[in-house]
């Protein structure tokens, strides 16, 4: 008797704290919910809302027009350009980034000295806020520029070059800034998944006498395989949403041939960027519809990619 009391004793208490700990995941739980419903549900009902209106900003001027405006996305040409640029952007940056970040987490996933203080190095830029980075390339890029004066120094041309003068020396500067912002974190993740790959497959190889090129594509890329996928995805849908970056270097010059579709969002339709009178319910639409567009991408990505995460 004297045993079984203790054991139903012994369940009760367990019982009280597993009862207690579940209270305490769901008091946890509260302000992020509450952030995420205040602030991320909420906004984006009500941006849909105001799509299917006119608004100005003065709500006596709010008139309903329907699907007025998500027509008018439709037939904007200039809207549709900036999504051209932005897949451009994206073609240039995405595989550069992804052949650095990977060929870098190599070289420092090796046992070597220093590899630590490397590490910090190249993940240092993606601390620094793009705004400040932003003008920080400009000025290294501008005709008067640190750039310009070293390769004149170095007798590589004769005359600065006007690198924000043309759509295609502009849209390389801002590329060349993305991935000196962004490649850092990804040399973090691959290094990562590197350190994922057992010891045992390393041996394995050797004993074969697999060489490093056969190791790496016959090991360590396929057990990579399902991280790429990640990585990837993240990498693609961060350089999708870049607008302020462009914003601040650029602001979409030469004529507004290198705004990004969120870069011309933000400075057409932005309250306290754009200019005085904005249809904002314009923009809420043009808003919408970009969200539709990222998130078919995303979706797309993750069905042509379903068999990375499949490679054994």
């Amino acid at each position: 008797m004297l045993k079984v009391s203790r054991t139903k004793k012994i369940k009760a208490t367990d019982g009280v704290k597993k009862y207690g700990d579940e209270w305490q995941n769901y008091v946890m739980l509260i302000l992020p919910l509450i952030g995420f419903f205040v602030f991320t549900c909420y906004p984006l009902l009500w941006a849909v809302s105001l799509s299917f209106f006119n608004y100005d900003g003065v709500a006596a001027n709010t008139r309903f027009v329907g699907l007025e405006n998500i027509i008018s996305a439709f037939q904007d040409k200039t809207y549709w350009s900036t999504w051209v640029t932005t897949f451009e952007f994206a073609i240039y940056k995405v595989p550069i980034e992804m052949v650095l970040a990977l060929s870098l987490a190599l070289i420092l996933n090796r046992k070597l000295k220093g590899t630590g203080f490397f590490r910090s190095v190249f993940f240092l830029p993606n601390v620094i806020s793009m705004s400040l980075m932003a003008v920080v390339i400009f000025n290294m890029f501008d005709v008067h520029g640190f750039v310009n004066h070293i390769l004149t120094t170095l007798g590589l041309m004769d005359t600065p070059v006007e690198w924000f003068g043309k759509k295609f020396t502009a849209l390389t500067v801002l590329v060349v800034g993305s991935i000196w912002n962004s490649f850092g974190i990804n040399v973090i993740y691959f290094i990562a998944a590197l350190n994922n790959v057992p010891e045992e497959c390393y041996e394995a190889a050797k004993i074969d006498g697999a060489t490093k090129w056969q190791t790496f594509k016959s090991i360590q890329l396929p057990l990579m395989a399902p991280v790429m996928q990640t990585i990837l995805l993240l990498s693609i849908n961060g350089t999708l949403h870049v607008g302020e970056y462009v914003y601040v270097m650029t602001g979409g010059a030469p004529g507004g041939t290198t705004h990004t579709v969120m870069s011309y969002l933000l400075s057409k339709y932005t309250p306290g960027i754009a200019g005085s009178v904005v249809n904002l319910g314009y923009g809420c639409s043009l808003s919408f519809i970009t969200s539709v567009i990222m998130c078919l991408i995303a979706i797309g990505y993750s069905k042509l990619s379903k068999k990375m995460s499949e490679v054994c």
